[in-house]
């Protein structure tokens, strides 16, 4: 039996500069805690005093205001860790590793099912190679580059991509995803 308690900055292990630098960026950040009960809505409701009238009767006077000082940290952690992967997401609680699918990782986050879709089952036809020859003349991908693809208007809807849906620091490099969605748009499928 192990208890995860995150309460000081050096509990954090960072493993690797880029880590570090995000949390010195986001460590000053102000950073308020979410309610589990939305006070206005109760006092319009008259709910405020009922509730604080049984909370009393089996001693959770306190329940109103959870405070967790940990939280603020381990949201840090999981912001500073988290990577984007061909296949979902990777972050790090408690200094374990986690990796969750898209579909996964959509559900946990509560979005509606009907917002899921499954880009490999709309895509079952997609073809990597046959997709990277066709917008670019290359024979095999070899470190794939925003460079090598010759159409101006895939090119720069790859450069939109890696600049608002998915921003990275290195957009130029073109990725397993970025392929796939550069073929829903070529074939015009719904993702």
């Amino acid at each position: 039996f192990t208890t995860n308690i995150l309460m000081e900055e050096t509990h954090i292990h960072w493993r690797n500069k880029q880590e570090k630098n995000a949390f010195r960026k986001l460590r000053t950040k102000r950073f308020v805690h979410t309610t589990a009960y939305d006070l206005n809505l109760l006092q319009a409701t008259g709910m405020d005093v009922e509730f604080d009238l049984v909370f009393r009767a089996v001693g959770w006077e306190d329940v109103w205001n959870v405070v967790e000082q940990g939280s603020k940290l381990l949201t840090l952690e999981f912001l500073c860790t988290l990577q984007i992967t061909d296949t979902g997401a990777k972050f790090r609680l408690f200094g374990k590793e986690f990796s969750s699918p898209w579909k996964d990782l959509s559900l946990l986050l509560a979005f509606n099912s009907q917002c899921v879709v499954d880009v490999d089952h709309a895509l079952q036809d997609f073809d990597k190679l046959k997709f990277w020859r066709e917008i670019s003349g290359k024979i095999e991908i070899y470190r794939p580059h925003i460079n090598d693809i010759h159409h101006l208007i895939l090119r720069f809807m790859h450069k939109w991509l890696g600049f608002t849906l998915f921003p990275r620091p290195d957009f130029c490099t073109v990725r397993i995803d970025d392929l796939k969605l550069l073929y829903a748009l070529v074939k015009r499928r719904k993702v």
